[in-house]
Order: structure tokens, then C-alpha cells, then sequence
């Protein structure tokens, strides 16, 4: 009886209030160099802001969405993982910060004053993840020593110690009665500084703890769960809308429940529904706090804190909310965060001719060899694109171990029958007190010290396949644009092997392999309306000219490539005629001088993705191959000079364009069937005096091909020696890392249990080409794809 009325009072007081506006991007406030991991708002002029930058920064608003970084706060060693503001006195007019940190302390700052802190409380062992205050100006932490302390005076009054893991949580309801949520999924209700009651419910961590003004409390963790609570211990209401650890939560002044978590999102709840979702192009929204005029602040691991508002006022330009709807539709999600997707299975965007069931609810849709995923808005009853799924290897996910967050939990055999023992580890912890720690906790000789630390340095460093470099934009001259500067990047933890300090043979098994390549590479990106600009800037130019006049697009060609432009930006909101499209681009290909056609050859790079036309393509017996490789000016690539800026932007397009015909069938049909005359002209033309991003781009085309006989039934084995012959030369002279390394992935590939393959490769010494090469590398992952190269 006790536990409906508090519900039906919960679902009364949410239920009656007025219907309002969505909240909308506000202001962005960039200047941390790492992930947000906790911000406060304590007026709505003032934001406060930690980071795993090691610092604390001030930001002061400076117009209605606008505001400016104000001061910036040093003193600890390691991340800033919570906040908490204590209001203005006498002595301290303005207020003081409070900050804790994985560093053991706990350091309180003057607001106005950015130099060292005026108090460091000394008293946790281990990282302090959490912050509040009680009425009267005590503060409460939390932390991984499995305690929580107040301080009264700036000295440690008293501990309170009950939990088993982590205290991840605290709130302080009054100066006697706090509750503290752990990682042992529990939380316990602290009457003056005694234990009283332990409440059970959440089945993971506990993350975070808000009060919610005359109803109790609620709760959050990794069992993407948020719970309201009496103040009684009485669970009243359970919210599950979260797809995964929900990190963070506060509450409005409507009493409206806002959340945050790993699924990208922050969430708003009322009447225990959830009424918006807001999605971040980051990978995770690590904290989220309410700022008194009702807007919401949030902090992702992008390092970058946004402010969400409902006031009209306070919204931000019509710009800048596109540029963040972009960033978000064009966020890749790691497959792995959706489950068991087959992508065979999925609907096509026919599906989303169907209004969704609720606020928030995520659908994948395949459109064409992709898979987008949609979420569907109750405000304006449409689906969003928030995301392209991707491959996901190697994610950069945080391991929980004994309650505890760490970048990498590595599984160590000790042999002797003994289980697997967990080793784990932090990036910015020292290895060696890790290994002694490791050596300690499992009673192990000391004089592995040094070999187990070597092994933590060895394996705990992240590579990445498709880094993208600078380049300066064909388009402007300047580098303001980069016209798909780098392909889909795979991600991929450091090496793999021997297991340094146990029985031969051993191996370590927490990272995944790299070779082989079984995914095709793309260039994707770009920046649509700077391609279009281009364009309408070179007819301008054609139309002035009486002799150019004929080759120059007409009023309705333009305005198809507008569409086309359209459908790139967004191509399940926009139709459009593929086949027009094409003959457009190919007229500016054909048509247009060599030095002008380059935004010609950048659009059919793109529309390839998308439509099967381009692939198809046959004119004079000749295809769509013959059409890139004689127009980009890949079959004139001079051999005895080094190439002009045209030559080697149009050849770079070319080659993307090349690498894109990969992602669709269509495109591989073609692929095959002349795939002997791609070697033959991109052997003859590989030259180390082209820029680094053609170059990249014809790795790229190999690499592809090596995907391409690796996945598919027919292996043709003379273009695989072609192209065992083609690295074989290219390792010799070409000095750039991420050339090497494609090509040491496509070569891995190839090999890969063919032994015609190996047995050419032997032919051509690369042995010891890649003995050279282990020897002068700066770079872990080129050392890790020779290592895992088999002959």
C-alpha cells in the first residue's frame, strides 16, 4: 500500500506538469584536450567542468548561447573524475570548487583565484570517483578504496565503511542522512555516520545517486537501469530505456529526470517515460547535470561539454545545430554495441515508413552494403539518422574489474593448471607498480618485476588502421577541407605473442588479430557543399568563355547535381535519379579540362557507394574502370617526373574512387574481371614522389584486392603474384608508416593460408625486406602486422 501511494504521487506530480519544448543544442564549450568525466552548473552563468586532461575549468557565459572559457585549475597528478560546487560565503564570495581525483586527493579552489588549490584533503588510498555536499557545507566523497569520508574544516570527520567494491556514488540528503551506491550493485542509507539499511535491486554497479525533491532519490548503473527510491528504502519505479551503462543523472528544476550514459545518450524522463533522447557524436556521455534556469549540461568522452535549452532564446544558430546533427548521423556505432546484427535480416529504408512505438526507439535499416540505425523523435513523429554501423575490433571500452574501470584487463596463464589470473592495467598508471601489484596480489616471484612490466608497456598501446592526414583541399587551396582524407578506420590493440614471463608457447589472448583484412576499405567522407561550390565556380568560369560555353553544365544539370548533393547528406530523406546524376559527373570527367574535372571524379567517388549505375557502366565497349583510369590521368601517370598538383589530385581521386567500387557487388564484378590491367597500370605508375594521400589511396586499391581473394571462392592466383610482386617493391623505397603498414596487411592477407602465395613471397625475399623494416620501425602496429605475417 505504502509503496502505491508513493507511486501514484510519482506519476501525479510528473504527469500534471505542462507540456514543453524539446531541449536543443545551446552552446559547445571546447578547450579540454581529454574526455569530460564530471561538470556542475551552480547558476545559469557559470559551468564548471573536470577531465581526464588532469584539469578543472570555469566557463562564463558571455551571451544567450555563448560561453567562455574563464579559468582553468592545476594541481592534480591524474584524471578529474568529480565535482562538486559549495556555495558563496563570507570568506569565499564567489564560491569554491571541489574536485577529486584518481590521484588520492580531494582539492578545493577559490573560483576567482586559478592558482594552486587552497585546500588538498589527504585520507582516500585510491581513486575519489565521487563529490557531494551536505546543507551545511560538509563535504561527502566517494571512492575506489571502498569507503566513503566526510570532511568537515577541510579534515576527515569520520568514514563510513560497509560496501565491498567501489563506492562509486554519494549523496549527501541532509548533514545526517546520506546514501552511497557501489560497485558491489548495492546501496546503503546512512543515519549519523551509522549504517541503517541496505537497498538491493540494481543487478550491475551503481553510478550515480540525484535527489528528487519530495519524492526521494533516484539511482543509476551499469544495468542501464535508473530507479526512483523513497527515502524509506522503497523501490516505487523502474526506468529502462538505456541499451547499456547509464553513468550519470540529475534532476531538473520541473523534476524531470535527465540521464547519461554509454549508448551516446542523454535521456529525459517525466512521468517515467522517456519524453527525449538526445544523441552525441562520442562514444560515451560520461556526466550530465542540471543548470537552475532548466537547461542541461552535458560532458562526453569527445572532451567536449554541450548545453541544452528549451528557451528559444538560448538556442543555438541554425549552423551550428546542423554541424551537430551531422556529426551525430555520421558517428560510427562499433557493431558490437548493437548485439547480433545480420545484416542480411535487416529492412530495408522501406522500414521507416512506419511511425516508431516510442520515444527514443533505435531501428538498423540496410541500405544498400551498409547499415544505417534511425531513431525515431515523438516530437516531431519522424526517424533521425544517428550513425552508420561499423565493424568493431578493438573498441576502446573500459574493462570493470572488483568494481574498478581500467583500459585494459588482461588475461595472464600462469600455467601449472592454475585459472587465467587478471592483470589490470591503466594507460596512465606506471607499469611498474602495476606489475608489483599484480606480483603481490598473486603471491608471484619478485623477479618476474621487470618482465611483467616490459609486457604491460608492450601490449597496452592503441593502433589504429586509417589516420588521417593533413591535405590541402583541391577545391580552395586551403586546408580547410579535406576531401575524404581518410578511409574507414580499423582499431586494434598492440601486439600480440608470447606471454614474456610463463611457460613457452603461451600465449596472450586478449588481443584480437590483424591480419587478415577481411573488410573492404572506403572513403567516405566530405564535405558535399564545398564539392558543389567548386563545381558551380569552375561553369561560371566555362559560361564566360565562348569556346567553353558548349562543355558548361546547364541550369537543369546543375540542379540534378543539387539533388545528388541532397542524397549524399542524407539518403534516405531524399530521391533522386541515379542514372542523370551519372551522366552529369560524367560529362564534367569527360568534358572538362584535366585541371577542373577533379570535383567530377570526387562526386562519382561517392555516388559509387550508393548506386550500382556507375559499376555498370558501358560506353564503346568500355567500363566504368576505363572511364577512372583514363580521365583521372591514372593510365598517363608520367614514370620519369614527378607529377603536377593536378595530376596527382585527379590520380588520388581516381584511386579512391577505385577503392570505393569495392563496397558493392557490382563494383567487385567489374573488380575481377579487370582486375589483371588495375595491376599492370598501378604498378608501372607507383611512384614515392606522389603525395602521401595517393599513395595511401593506392595501398588502399591493394589492400582491397587482397580482401577481395581472401573472401571470395575465386582466387586468382597470377594477380595475387602480381601483387606479391607489387609490395615486394613498394616496401623497399617507401618510408611513410601508414603506406607501410597497409601494405603489410594487404601482403599478410594474401598469405594467409596460401602457400602458392608464401612460396612467392619467398621468391621475392621479403624476409628480409621485412627484417629492414621491423628494424628501423617507430610504430608498434608495423612490428605487430610482421609478426603476424606467416610464412
Amino acid at each position: 500500500m505504502y509503496r502505491t501511494i508513493h507511486t501514484i504521487f510519482f506519476f501525479v506530480l510528473l504527469t500534471t506538469m505542462k507540456q514543453t519544448s524539446p531541449f536543443q543544442l545551446s552552446s559547445i564549450l571546447a578547450a579540454h584536450d581529454s574526455d569530460i568525466k564530471a561538470v556542475r552548473g551552480p547558476n545559469e552563468d557559470l559551468v564548471i567542468s573536470a577531465s581526464r586532461d588532469k584539469t578543472v575549468r570555469s566557463w562564463l557565459r558571455i551571451g544567450a548561447n555563448a560561453f567562455s572559457e574563464s579559468k582553468l585549475y592545476l594541481g592534480h597528478a591524474s584524471f578529474v573524475n568529480s565535482l562538486v560546487f559549495l556555495n558563496p560565503t563570507a570568506e569565499y564570495t564567489k564560491g569554491l570548487v571541489v574536485s577529486g581525483s584518481s590521484d588520492k586527493t580531494i582539492n578545493v579552489f577559490d573560483l576567482e583565484n586559478a592558482q594552486d588549490p587552497i585546500y588538498s584533503l589527504i585520507g582516500h588510498s585510491d581513486n575519489v570517483c565521487a563529490l557531494d555536499v551536505t546543507p551545511s557545507g560538509y563535504i561527502v566523497s566517494g571512492s575506489w578504496d571502498k569507503t566513503t569520508k566526510i570532511w568537515k574544516n577541510w579534515q576527515e570527520a569520520c568514514t563510513l565503511e560497509g560496501h565491498s567494491h567501489a563506492v562509486w556514488a554519494v549523496l549527501a540528503v541532509d548533514d545526517d542522512l546520506i546514501f552511497t551506491g557501489s560497485a558491489d550493485k548495492t546501496i546503503i542509507k546512512w543515519q549519523n555516520e551509522k549504517r541503517v539499511q541496505t537497498l538491493y535491486g540494481h543487478t550491475d554497479c551503481v553510478r550515480a545517486l540525484a535527489l528528487l525533491p519530495d519524492i526521494g532519490f533516484v539511482s543509476c548503473g551499469n544495468d542501464s537501469t535508473l530507479r526512483i527510491w523513497t527515502l524509506d528504502g522503497q523501490c516505487i519505479h523502474e526506468l529502462n530505456e538505456h541499451t547499456s551503462f547509464v553513468y550519470s543523472i540529475d534532476v531538473l528544476p520541473t523534476g524531470e529526470i535527465i540521464s547519461s550514459g554509454e549508448d551516446r545518450s542523454v535521456r529525459v524522463w517525466k512521468g517515467g517515460e522517456c519524453i527525449q533522447t538526445i544523441l552525441h557524436p562520442a562514444t560515451s556521455v560520461w556526466c550530465v547535470a542540471a543548470m537552475p534556469n532548466g537547461d542541461i549540461i552535458s560532458g562526453a568522452s569527445d572532451g567536449v561539454i554541450r548545453i541544452f535549452t528549451r528557451a528559444e532564446e538560448r538556442i543555438a544558430e541554425q549552423p551550428v545545430l546542423k554541424d551537430f546533427d551531422e556529426q551525430v548521423s555520421n558517428h560510427a556505432i562499433p557493431a558490437n554495441q548493437l548485439g547480433d546484427l545480420k545484416k542480411d535480416e535487416l529492412p530495408g529504408s522501406e522500414a521507416l515508413l512506419q511511425p516508431g512505438k516510442k520515444e527514443g526507439q533505435v531501428i538498423m535499416v540496410r541500405v544498400h552494403d551498409k547499415v544505417e540505425a534511425h531513431q525515431w523523435s515523438q516530437v516531431d513523429q519522424t526517424w533521425h539518422k544517428v550513425g552508420d554501423v561499423v565493424d568493431a575490433v578493438g573498441q576502446g571500452r573500459k574493462q570493470l574489474y572488483n568494481g574498478k574501470e581500467y583500459d585494459y584487463l588482461f588475461d595472464v596463464d600462469v600455467g601449472d593448471g592454475v585459472p587465467p589470473l587478471k592483470l589490470p592495467y591503466n594507460a596512465s598508471d606506471n607499469p611498474y607498480k602495476a606489475a608489483q601489484d599484480f606480483i603481490s596480489a598473486n603471491e608471484l616471484p619478485q623477479s618476474y618485476l621487470d618482465q611483467i612490466a616490459n609486457f604491460i608497456t608492450k601490449n597496452a598501446q592503441g593502433v589504429s588502421l586509417g589516420t588521417s592526414s593533413q591535405y590541402v583541399d583541391p577545391f580552395t587551396g586551403s586546408s580547410r577541407y579535406t576531401p575524404s582524407a581518410s578511409s574507414s578506420n580499423i582499431q586494434n590493440t598492440s601486439t600480440t605473442g608470447m606471454d614474456p614471463w610463463t611457460r613457452p608457447g603461451t600465449t596472450s589472448n586478449m588481443q584480437p588479430k590483424i591480419i587478415p583484412q577481411r573488410t573492404y576499405l572506403t572513403f567516405r567522407q566530405a564535405n558535399i557543399q564545398g564539392i558543389l561550390k567548386k563545381v558551380d565556380q569552375i561553369n561560371e568560369a566555362l559560361l564566360i568563355n565562348e569556346e567553353t560555353q558548349k562543355i558548361a553544365l546547364t541550369t537543369n544539370e546543375l540542379s540534378t547535381l543539387k539533388k545528388l548533393g541532397q542524397f549524399l547528406q542524407n539518403p534516405l530523406t531524399h530521391t533522386c535519379d541515379h542514372q542523370s546524376e551519372f551522366d552529369v559527373i560524367r560529362k564534367i570527367i569527360t568534358k572538362w579540362s584535366f585541371n577542373n574535372r577533379f570535383p567530377g571524379i570526387d562526386l562519382l567517388r561517392l555516388q559509387i557507394l550508393y548506386t550500382p549505375i556507375p559499376a555498370k557502366h558501358i560506353d564503346n565497349d568500355e567500363s566504368i574502370i576505363n572511364l577512372i583510369t583514363n580521365f583521372a590521368g591514372i593510365v598517363t601517370w608520367p614514370k620519369d617526373s614527378t607529377p603536377d598538383k593536378d595530376q596527382d589530385t585527379n590520380v588520388m581521386l581516381g584511386l579512391r574512387a577505385l577503392s570505393n567500387l569495392f563496397e558493392i557487388k557490382e563494383g567487385r564484378d567489374v573488380l575481377g574481371r579487370e582486375a589483371s590491367k588495375i595491376l599492370e597500370l598501378l604498378s608501372s605508375t607507383w611512384d614515392k614522389s606522389s603525395s602521401k594521400n595517393n599513395r595511401v589511396a593506392r595501398a588502399t586499391v591493394f589492400l582491397n584486392f587482397a580482401v577481395l581473394y581472401q573472401t571470395s571462392s575465386n582466387k586468382n592466383e597470377d594477380n595475387i603474384l602480381q601483387l606479391i610482386a607489387i609490395l615486394a617493391e613498394l616496401l623497399k623505397s617507401e618510408i611513410d608508416s601508414e603506406v607501410i603498414y597497409r601494405a603489410l596487411i594487404t601482403l599478410g592477407t594474401l598469405i594467409y593460408q596460401n602457400q602458392a602465395a608464401k612460396d612467392a613471397a619467398k621468391v621475392f625475399d621479403i624476409e628480409s625486406i621485412l627484417k629492414i623494416i621491423s628494424i628501423k620501425a617507430k610504430e608498434d602496429r608495423i612490428n605487430q602486422a610482421i609478426n603476424e605475417i606467416i610464412f
